[in-house]
């Protein structure tokens, strides 16, 4: 039986890549770049002002912050007096060099004159005077509320790499550079097959004894959030025959997922038809809870996983196995959830020779510093209650059968975990 680590490094090996597609920016929201993109432009493209003011030499005011200390304002009539020579708008451009004595009013984003030694003062230090400008404060010299031409970005810089999840400020950044489409990962097409003689669809009558189809409506949740797409293929019967025509709609998929029927059950076919079809198997079992029979390998060319029946093991094993999959195909770099340390609230018992995740609740200390965390009560894989309580996982290792309370634990955070708030406090205590 596979450790987990075992496991997922066999499931990477047979992630492939797919292609690429070209895609409009306002829909490139949480895409896979696909290329490294470079800056055609610099960025701002000339020295601008970062105020509403007004552009100057800074010779002509420097004696000012000498004067009176750095941003003291001048009393009264006490100040520079410059002459107003151009107006310059967002927008437009003056080629006007200033000479000493003179001043630009200038708005905010408005390239500075040519020149150089310049300093723009906001308007709220000024006090204007028709063609005259009273300058009464000044700021830290050379260059004060002045952008300059390439802070941002320099001309031909890489300013998105390949492997980048497109988040908002990167559209803005596509924008800057005036780029309508990128070119990004194709999002994988994941086919879903649930099995069983007593799974139907919600909506449906139910028989006694039957359950609704929870466990495809789940997944098709997670392959959504790993950035990938979901193609329900169906419910196959316990029945070989049913089980081989659900199994032939993969036509079109890049991965397939097929929900029980892998364990030793006396209708557990999904094995056998498998290898009727040409599927290779990897592994069949890891030794992990929730989430012991555990499927993987290769059908028609792509990756194929059989999850448990069980919805917190169907949905356990998804997040271990095929999360980081759907993810390497995509080009993602950073493949697995985000663990942390925290320290546990209560005793816990698992068993030895597995590697246990348990469902817990993470909150931060009081002071902060640091994480604590609890379960999420009974723990059995059928109980789907006990995940949607939980925003993380506790990993007990498979040498441990008790913690303590107090006891130093690694956690995985579920992909579906924000660590929000009801308050703002931006400020510390």
């Amino acid at each position: 039986m596979l450790t987990v680590e075992q496991a997922q490094a066999r499931v990477l090996a047979l992630a492939r890549p797919v292609g690429a597609e070209r895609c409009w920016i306002d829909a490139a929201l949480g895409r896979v770049l696909a290329e490294d993109l470079r800056a055609t432009r610099a960025q701002p493209p000339a020295d601008n002002s970062a105020m509403d003011g007004y552009a100057m030499l800074w010779s002509d005011v420097a004696h000012l912050a000498s004067d009176h200390g750095c941003g003291d304002e001048a009393e009264g009539d006490h100040g520079v007096l410059l002459t107003v020579v151009s107006e310059i708008p967002a927008g437009s451009w003056s080629d006007r060099i200033l000479e000493p004595g003179e001043a630009a009013k200038i708005m905010t984003g408005a390239p500075l004159p040519p020149g150089d030694g310049l300093v723009v003062v906001m308007r709220e230090w000024t006090d204007e005077r028709g063609d005259t400008v009273l300058i009464k404060q000044v700021g830290a010299g050379v260059g004060h509320n002045i952008r300059n031409a390439g802070e941002d970005l320099a001309e031909g810089a890489t300013y998105l790499e390949a492997g980048r999840v497109l988040q908002p400020p990167d559209l803005a950044l596509l924008a800057s550079q005036g780029v309508t489409q990128v070119t990004v990962r194709r999002q994988p097409v994941v086919g879903i097959i649930s099995t069983g003689d007593e799974v139907h669809e919600p909506g449906n009558p139910l028989p006694r004894g039957h359950i609704w189809n929870s466990n495809a409506h789940a997944l098709g949740g997670l392959v959504r959030e790993a950035g990938a797409t979901p193609r329900y293929l169906g419910i196959a019967r316990d029945s070989m025959e049913s089980l081989r025509e659900v199994f032939s709609r993969v036509e079109g998929c890049d991965a397939v997922i097929s929900i029980g029927g892998v364990s030793v059950g006396d209708y557990d076919f999904v094995k056998d038809v498998l290898a009727e079809l040409g599927g290779e198997q990897e592994f069949w079992k890891v030794a992990m809870r929730p989430g012991k029979p555990n499927a993987s390998g290769t059908l028609a060319g792509m990756p194929y996983f059989g999850l448990p029946g069980n919805p917190v093991s169907s949905m356990v094993s998804f997040m271990q196995f095929v999360r980081p999959a759907l993810l390497k195909m995509q080009g993602r770099n950073e493949l697995f959830l985000e663990t942390v340390d925290a320290e546990l609230e209560h005793e816990l018992s698992t068993r030895k020779r597995f590697l246990f995740l348990v469902r817990g609740v993470l909150k931060p200390k009081r002071a902060g510093l640091g994480y604590t965390v609890s379960t999420t009560g009974p723990q059995g894989s059928g109980i789907m209650r006990s995940l949607s309580l939980a925003n993380c996982l506790v990993a007990v290792p498979e040498d441990i059968d008790k913690l303590p309370a107090g006891a130093r634990v690694r956690v995985q955070l579920l992909p579906w975990t924000r660590r929000a708030q009801a308050e703002s406090a931006l400020r510390q205590d």
